[in-house]
């Protein structure tokens, strides 16, 4: 039985001028892209500039995180990166001349790229696994209707309803980003972070999740370290023929105790990874996941009855003053009336003083309105106070959300005789 062919080092050809530009381009935009530092504000003020006086646009900054990552700001970002990166090719190619191949710089920009894309797909992925990303849908995306949900809020709805799924795409996020940590088998991370964040890309484009340009570059990434193998993975799987194994390359030639250190270096780091991406997310899932518990007075309630200034109003579809429902989530309850408008409040349940403060927003000055609980026993509430320029009292009635709601009472059947399609 005869050995499989050892890998050579091949005699390496001159680049042409295209590759090389090409190649400079490349590394200049995908290294300042990624890099930490500066941040992202540093430029900021000279894109504003730009985007003013020469495209004579007004950027809009925002103060705080607004949880998109495609907004006018991004893709001034994106743009300048590019026109920079131009720019440093430009000058790079004139300093650097007389250099034939970039070997040595493609290697290291690899080594780059793999920690960044792997980075990425490990805080992805155990946001999964542990399912902090995607949250059971709560007692209000439950009344919903099905017509007035988003796109992104569809989508965050089928994510959320199932842990299984949530660990079967986490889990091959995290596997693709753990398989990218080596050398070996960097051709197959790379294969799997595609084939996951293929299907992310096409989701965030087609449920309008403003995640696209971010999740457009990390493919991005996987296919620049896939690019050397393509002709090796189209004659075993296209051509069917034999191919030749590659040798792999590191940048840097070091002892052999300097290379022992290093690995164990990168135990720590790798370690270090798997142990903030689960403490975090183990945390965030304690807080807000699934199981974590739930506020006071947590649930679902059906207005029994309405008191306006002293009127009753009577269950009519259409009014604008009397309630339908009242529901307490963990971020604060929502009202619901009888012409389908809601109101969300972040509010607090005062044990002490028995009453719930509903701030209609998030800032300090926010308004603020303070309406008295009773609780004649567990399965009733009664609340009183000033509510939109009048007197009011409700009684409600908790409501059993399994016997209510189809999607949290169905479950998992193995046999099934018919679809049940509802």
């Amino acid at each position: 039985m005869t050995s499989p062919p050892a890998p050579s080092t091949p005699q390496v050809e001159p680049w042409s001028l295209a590759r090389r530009y090409g190649f400079r381009f490349v590394f200049a935009f995908l290294f300042l892209y990624h890099l930490p530092f500066p941040p992202k504000s540093f430029w900021q003020p000279l894109e504003v500039w730009l985007a003013r006086h020469v495209f004579g646009h007004d950027l809009v900054v925002p103060t705080g995180p607004s949880g998109s990552g495609d907004k006018a700001v991004d893709y001034a970002h994106l743009a300048f990166m590019l026109t920079l990166s131009f720019l440093v090719a430009g000058v790079w190619s004139f300093i650097d001349r007389r250099r034939t191949d970039y070997v040595k710089a493609h290697d290291f920009l690899r080594v780059y790229v793999r920690y960044i894309l792997a980075v990425s797909m490990l805080s992805y992925g155990f946001a999964k696994v542990i399912k902090t990303q995607f949250p059971f849908p709560n007692l209000e995306r439950l009344t919903q209707p099905l017509g007035d949900l988003s796109p992104m809020g569809l989508l965050w709805t089928f994510m959320g309803y199932s842990p299984g799924y949530n660990l079967f795409t986490g889990g091959a996020e995290a596997l693709g980003g753990l398989l990218l940590f080596f050398r070996r088998t960097t051709t197959l991370g790379a294969l799997v972070v595609i084939g996951v964040m293929v299907n992310v890309v096409a989701l965030n484009f087609f449920y309008d999740v403003p995640v696209k340009l971010y999740s457009s570059l990390l493919v991005s990434l996987a296919v620049f370290l896939l690019l050397p193998d393509l002709r090796r993975l189209a004659d075993v799987l296209v051509f069917n023929r034999a191919t030749q194994p590659t040798v792999l390359a590191t940048p840097f030639t070091f002892s052999s105790r300097v290379t022992w250190a290093l690995r164990g270096v990168k135990a720590v780091f790798i370690g270090w990874m798997l142990y903030s991406s689960v403490s975090q997310n183990l945390s965030m899932s304690e807080k807000w996941g699934d199981a974590a518990p739930h506020p006071p007075l947590y649930g679902f309630y059906d207005v029994e009855s309405f008191t306006r200034d002293g009127q009753v109003l009577p269950p009519l579809l259409g009014d604008t003053h009397r309630w339908r429902a009242f529901i307490v989530n963990r971020h604060g309850p929502t009202v619901r009336k009888m012409d389908d408008s809601r109101k969300r409040y972040f509010g607090t349940y005062e044990e002490g003083s028995k009453s719930f403060t509903l701030a209609e927003g998030r800032q300090p000055d926010a308004a603020k309105l303070v309406l008295a609980v009773e609780q004649p026993d567990a399965e009733h509430l009664v609340l009183k106070g000033p509510y939109e320029g009048a007197t009011i009292e409700v009684k409600l009635r908790k409501v059993d959300t399994a016997s209510k709601f189809l999607l949290v009472g169905r479950g998992f059947n193995w046999v099934q005789e018919f679809p049940f399609n509802r």
